[in-house]
């Protein structure tokens, strides 16, 4: 009896951690607790369920929430270079992303303020060679008193990447893909996933090229190459 109680023990312990969300740093050191949320450029988490911390994803390679992966990918926006989070759904010899479709972040709720004083006073030179002073007092802190939200991202984006053969690419696709972006969707996968000739066939004579379609694709690419 005793036996079969240590064995629940430890599944339920392994079961334990292996359900606790987690965040993975550049220097490889890992935060354990809460995730409260991302909106794709930075993560929540409550630490060790205790301590708020909000890290940026230029300071993380990767994090487990809600049985999903998330790593830190940049891109180039513009001159400048930006990390973002991206949520795995493939990965393999080819890696497939998706970027986007809300924010997740929950809603900060400001205390109420009865009164917040906003106090400025400022001297000019007055008329007939005087001196003037202005101040103005407002109750209540005003639309622009709220904490700002991030933007998050309204729309999903996929991406997709053969590593060792290129950058990440963007894949044009939607649950329901344009007409016109099949085409291109088309073409993306043959690049990355020619070499397979079974699967090449399958891509050339595809139709819808939808997000449930490449995902198949890209699992049964994967699992050849293993």
């Amino acid at each position: 009896m005793k036996f079969l109680f240590s064995i629940f023990l430890f599944l339920f312990t392994v079961n334990q951690l292996s359900a606790q969300d987690f965040i993975v740093k550049n220097n490889d050191d890992v935060i354990r607790g809460t995730i409260k949320g991302t909106d794709y450029f930075s993560v929540f988490i409550s630490a060790n369920d205790e301590a708020d911390v909000i890290l940026p994803a230029k300071d993380v390679k990767n994090f487990f929430w809600n049985g999903d992966s998330f790593v830190s990918k940049g891109f180039a926006n513009g001159r400048n270079f930006e990390y973002r989070f991206v949520k795995v759904i493939e990965m393999g010899m080819v890696n497939l992303y998706s970027f986007g479709g809300g924010t997740l972040v929950p809603e900060v709720k400001e205390k109420k303020v009865k009164f917040r004083p906003s106090i400025g006073i400022g001297t000019g030179t007055g008329g007939y060679g005087g001196m003037g002073m202005g101040g103005g007092i407002s109750i209540g802190g005003g639309r622009n008193s709220a904490p700002e939200r991030p933007a998050g991202a309204p729309v999903v984006r996929y991406f997709i990447e053969k590593p060792g053969a290129g950058p990440l690419q963007e894949v044009p696709m939607k649950a329901i893909t344009d007409d016109s972006k099949k085409t291109e969707v088309k073409n993306i996968l043959l690049q990355k996933m020619g070499d397979q000739p079974a699967l090449k066939a399958k891509i050339e004579v595809g139709a819808e090229f939808n997000t449930r379609d490449v995902t198949e694709w890209v699992k049964e690419y994967n699992a050849t190459k293993k």
